[in-house]
């Protein structure tokens, strides 16, 4: 009986630990104006794949104009260079924002690396009446590359406004839960369901930030991908690059389609196969 009771638990601490703590929310890139320009172009792509907007946020750090590739757990977010130099405006930068699935998980990843340098960023929804915390974001210090990653974890206040109830704030939410709670039984009208990898390039600069990123952000760097949860960025190295490159972002669709390619722009295509979509880079 003892033995019986032992199994029990352990599998269900087996279930508890391998469950994920984050998800890929978001990627964002900077590509070229003319490849920006044509995102919504196709037909097939605005009608059919994605929920396409453009969109301007405005926050306490800055305001910006996008467009979106909105799916069901995750959104592609495209910017143009504009000139400010800051991160994200400038050609070929790009980044990933996993999202927490339970509020707290930054605090504990911020106990757990008390030895390395992680920044916290507190991002601000301003309405021009009111400034509203948003969401946090850990990230690791000293980031010299073109890519970024961080782990973000949306307000109490912002999730209350989504329809969140404080029982459900103390819970671990997968997406699918979170879309509930949020859309209740409205259906997603496209087929874009979620990221599950992306390719890159790596310069030197690029792959020292990877293991700074394995190493404080609590992933798992293999000899030719990261391992961030259920997420995998692959990687090749490539020492005379000036940029890390982002080369492909590959998504889990909710429906099979036959095979083809779409092109959108000289830089950007779409390959579909069966239930994924992969979106293309020429560098």
């Amino acid at each position: 009986m003892k033995w019986l009771l032992f199994c029990f638990f352990y599998s269900i601490s087996l279930l508890t630990n391998g469950q994920s703590k984050t998800d890929a929310n978001t990627i964002f890139v900077c590509i070229p104006k003319e490849d920006y320009a044509a995102l919504f172009s196709n037909s097939f792509i605005k009608d059919t794949l994605f929920v396409c907007k453009e969109n301007t946020t405005k926050t306490n750090k800055d305001e910006y104009t996008g467009k979106y590739y909105i799916g069901e757990f995750a959104t592609l977010e495209f910017f143009q260079p504009n000139g400010n130099k800051k991160f994200g405006d400038n050609l070929q930068d790009f980044g990933i924002e996993f999202k927490a699935r339970k509020i707290g998980y930054l605090d504990s990843i911020q106990k757990q690396k008390k030895d390395t340098k992680l920044v916290l960023e507190k991002t601000y929804l301003d309405s021009g009446n009111t400034s509203d915390l948003w969401y946090s974001a850990v990230k690791t210090t000293g980031n010299k590359s073109n890519s970024e990653i961080s782990i973000i974890e949306y307000s109490a206040d912002y999730l209350k406004m989504l329809g969140f109830t404080e029982e459900q704030l103390l819970l671990s939410i997968s997406p699918a839960e979170f879309n509930k709670i949020v859309y209740g039984t409205s259906k997603y009208p496209r087929k874009f369901q979620s990221i599950t990898t992306i390719s890159i390039e790596v310069n030197t600069q690029g792959w020292h930030y990877l293991k700074k990123v394995a190493a404080t952000l609590g992933y798992t760097l293999h000899q030719d991908y990261l391992q961030c949860d259920g997420f995998q960025i692959y990687y090749t190295k490539n020492k005379k690059l000036p940029k890390t490159l982002l080369k492909e972002i590959t998504v889990q669709l909710n429906q099979n389609f036959s095979n083809r390619i779409i092109p959108i722009s000289a830089n950007l295509s779409i390959s579909i196969s069966k239930d994924t979509a992969k979106l293309l880079f020429q560098s």
